[in-house]
Order: C-alpha cells, then sequence, then structure tokens
C-alpha cells in the first residue's frame, strides 16, 4: 500500500511539473492567434494602423517602458536613455516635437485597433505604396519568442523558415503572412 501511494504521489508531482513547465512556456512566448483572431487583427490594423503607416512612411516604432523609437520618413528620433535605447539606425537623435507628435498618432491608431501589436514598421515603394509591413506583438516576452502578422502586396513572401521565424499564409487573408518563432 505505501509503495503504490509513493507512485501515485510521484505521478502528481510529474503532472503538476509538467503542467507548470506549459504555464511558464505560454507566459514567455504569449498565446498565439488563431486564424480567427488574425483575420480580425488584420481586418483591424488595414482600418486604423496602415493608412497612418504609409501616410507616414514608418520603417520602425516602438513604445517600450523608457524607450520610445520612431524611424520614418523625417528621421530617425528616440525618447529615452541613450545607452539603451538609441534608435533603430544608430544615427538617432532625440525627439522634436512633430516626431513625439507622430509617435502618439502612430500610438493612438494601435490603440484604436484593439490588437495587441507593439511594434510596426515597413518598407515603402518609390510611389508611397507600402511594399511590406510588420506588425510585432511581443507581449513583454524576450524577442525569438515574440509573432507578428507582416503584409506583402508585392509577393515577396513565401512559405517555411525565414531566419529566426517561420511564415505561414494566414488563411484567407491574401497578401498577409504569420511569422512566429519555430515551436
Amino acid at each position: 500500500m505505501k509503495l503504490r501511494s509513493l507512485s501515485l504521489g510521484a505521478v502528481v508531482v510529474l503532472v503538476v511539473a509538467a503542467v507548470g513547465g506549459l504555464a511558464v512556456w505560454r507566459m514567455i512566448r504569449g498565446d498565439l492567434p488563431s486564424e480567427a483572431e488574425k483575420a480580425d487583427q488584420i481586418w483591424r490594423l488595414e482600418a486604423t494602423v496602415l493608412p497612418v503607416l504609409e501616410d507616414l512612411k514608418v520603417e520602425y516604432f516602438m513604445d517600450a517602458s523608457g524607450c520610445a523609437i520612431l524611424t520614418y520618413q523625417r528621421g530617425d528620433f528616440f525618447d529615452g536613455d541613450p545607452e539603451d535605447c538609441g534608435g533603430s539606425t544608430g544615427r538617432a537623435v532625440q525627439f522634436d516635437d512633430v516626431a513625439r507628435a507622430d509617435h502618439q498618432l502612430i500610438k493612438a491608431a494601435l490603440a484604436a485597433s484593439g490588437t495587441p501589436i507593439e511594434r510596426v514598421g515597413g518598407t515603402f515603394l518609390s510611389d508611397g505604396r507600402v511594399g511590406w509591413a510588420f506588425f510585432m506583438s511581443t507581449h513583454g516576452a524576450p524577442f525569438a519568442t515574440s509573432w507578428s502578422l507582416e503584409y506583402d502586396p508585392e509577393g515577396t513572401r513565401s512559405p517555411g523558415a525565414a531566419g529566426i521565424v517561420t511564415l505561414t499564409p494566414v488563411e484567407g487573408e491574401q497578401d498577409w503572412w504569420f511569422a512566429c518563432c519555430p515551436d
């Protein structure tokens, strides 16, 4: 009888450890959106954020605790400690009033989208249209465990491994890709 209770206790410990490990993994990586959630987020991003990105020609936007970055057609600007928050090009300067207002405009568009997206940016064609754009969610997790929705109207993306992420087309959404850490 004692042996049986010891075995049962060991099983309980293993199950608790496995469930706890899964919870920690999800907390680090964050829950990934379902296909329906991706489609809903894409619709919201197209309506609120993509027009602002295209209008301002935003190459990179970030607003994290103690570090705000905006790289766009006017230059590379940052607001934060230069040692930890120095822009995205190595040529960043402190925000001026216009850059701060533009940063707030993007921040407001992201808030209005109701999506978990925190970082955005892209490339632009000579006629001003978006060539490629990314919409990243990190949920405070390490960069390598983040995910993003990528807009590729030029058709340059293909499924499979792309550096540290894997690209998959978003079901039912032309020109949109899901990029995430490999499982």
